[in-house]
């Protein structure tokens, strides 16, 4: 099928030079090497014990302050201001590597699952020829044994998962959103104040206040205070977090921090001691939560109030606005998506037709004050969805529902070649074929550079039961994946899928 691929391709390309046929859209895929990421490499992978590793973080970006956590994943963890540290690792396993570290861009975390591999040798036997035998040597058993693994998939399903089965879920996080008011003494905060978030001493989210006495509103494509959480954090227990006016002056109000919520909060400054409080907007289990490290720094901010006066001014909160797409879609009608109550995950399977190829095509969606996010695999952070994104054929994009509402999707007359950059670790994905196919036909493009991927079950808000590369049984890999439906997508390495998608 890969081969098919190329010969396609390469037949487009020809049909190009030739003038016979006219490509509308060819996306041109990233350069891995050219987009700024995390990192890391080790001297040495695998040998016996005690084994010394030397693991170096080669990420593009510096860290802030010398931020560095590493976990070996033999239950050591370490801090590390250099980025180069050695690690010796003592006893026999394969070992999962994580590094944890915060930049410019945000706070980042990536795992190389079995990445050091610990093994003690197994000594080779030497065997010395008997010159003496005389017996033939016709006792030897040449049948195969029983126990000899078939080469199909069983026909009945194991009672147990398969030892191929992957035990992670996808670790990725939604973040807690806020907005409202913002008023210091009564009056409203002015332009360009910062409102901070705080989870204990660490800044855990920040934004710009834009309107007088307004950070953020409520519509789905409205500027938020984006708050995230660590994994060490939410494992101690309720994680509170508390609000600060450019970074210096407490907020009376403070909030429970819950990944995927967007909360309504009015912010009094300069008043009353924060203190904790429990009463908030419940949302799913299931939504991914991403792994992100313990501390940042504190940043240096400018005090406030300013000595000049404060002119009250009476603001009210923005209301929602509707926002209909003003260009009518000039191509075929093509797969219809269901959003079902509470959190989706869908995909976008064909280059969409002009004037409906943006986030507006959800307009129609109540999303109850919830984002769009669709997953920065570079960056390991979600990325909002304004009205202007465009969305890109295997796009794997997060959207809540208030109800169950269809969707019907335009495709553009003319299709082309999709080229999509996949990355070593979690990715957002769906597939182009239409119907669905099985798995393994499905990532063909991408070969043996997948491990594992999940997809989401929107009525139950639970993740659907792993389909493993070459795994049997529930995890068989010939399990169908369907367009319009959205995957976590398990790479082991970083490479790139290439697909010819029909003219509609």
């Amino acid at each position: 099928m890969r081969n098919t691929q190329r010969i396609q391709k390469q037949g487009i390309i020809l049909s190009l030079i030739g003038g016979i046929l006219f490509l509308s859209l060819i996306i041109v895929p990233v350069n891995s090497d050219d987009v700024q990421g995390t990192d890391f490499t080790a001297n040495i992978t695998s040998g016996a014990p005690p084994l010394t590793v030397l693991f170096t973080d080669i990420s593009s970006l510096p860290v802030i302050e010398g931020y560095r956590k590493w976990t070996f994943g033999d239950g050591t963890e370490t801090i590390d201001p250099i980025g180069n540290i050695a690690h010796t690792y003592t006893i026999e396993g394969i070992y999962d590597v994580q590094l944890d570290r915060i930049d410019s861009e945000g706070f980042h975390s990536l795992i190389k699952y079995a990445y050091i591999t610990v093994v003690v040798p197994t000594p080779t036997p030497t065997i010395t020829p008997e010159t003496t035998v005389t017996t033939p040597i016709t006792t030897i058993i040449t049948t195969t044994p029983t126990t000899t693994i078939p080469t199909t998939a069983p026909t009945t399903s194991p009672t147990t998962a398969p030892t191929t089965a992957p035990t992670p879920k996808p670790t990725v996080q939604i973040p807690s959103e806020f907005y409202g008011q913002a008023l210091y003494s009564s009056n409203p905060v002015p332009v360009d104040s910062s409102v901070v978030a705080r989870i204990g001493e660490r800044n855990a989210g920040e934004v710009i206040v834009a309107t007088p006495g307004i950070y953020g509103g409520p519509g789905p494509f409205d500027e938020r205070l984006k708050v995230y959480a660590t994994l060490d954090e939410m494992g101690a227990g309720p994680v509170f977090i508390t609000f600060w006016l450019n970074g210096t002056i407490p907020a009376g109000q403070t909030a429970l921090y819950q990944s995927g919520s967007a909360q309504n909060l009015t912010l009094l400054f300069g008043t009353v001691t924060p203190t904790p409080t429990q009463t908030q907007t419940t949302v799913p289990t299931t939504t991914p939560v991403t792994t992100a490290t313990t501390q940042t720094p504190t940043p240096t901010q400018t005090i406030w109030p300013p000595t000049t006066p404060i002119t009250t001014v009476t603001t009210p909160i923005p209301t929602t606005t509707t926002i209909t797409p003003t260009i009518s879609p000039t191509g075929t009608q093509g797969l219809t998506l269901t959003f079902e109550p509470g959190w989706n995950f869908i995909s976008i399977p064909r280059v969409l037709a002009t004037g409906a190829d943006t986030g507006a095509i959800f307009s129609s969606i109540d999303m109850a004050g919830h984002s769009m996010w669709r997953y920065n695999s570079t960056a390991q952070l979600f990325d909002r969805i304004y009205p202007a994104t465009r969305l890109n054929p295997t796009d794997g994009i997060w959207l809540y529902s208030a109800q169950r509402t269809p969707l019907q999707l335009h495709f553009a007359g003319s299709q082309g070649i999709v080229e999509r950059a996949l990355f070593s670790g979690w990715n957002g994905f769906g597939i182009i074929s239409i119907p669905g196919t099985p798995a393994r036909d499905a990532l063909v493009p991408v070969e043996n550079s997948w491990e594992y991927l999940y997809g989401f079950d929107p009525l139950n808000q639970t993740y659907e039961i792993s389909i493993v590369r070459n795994g049997a049984g529930s995890h068989s890999d010939l399990r169908h994946m369907y367009p319009g439906n959205g995957y976590w997508l398990y790479m082991t390495k970083n490479t790139t899928f290439e697909g010819i998608m029909p003219d509609v």
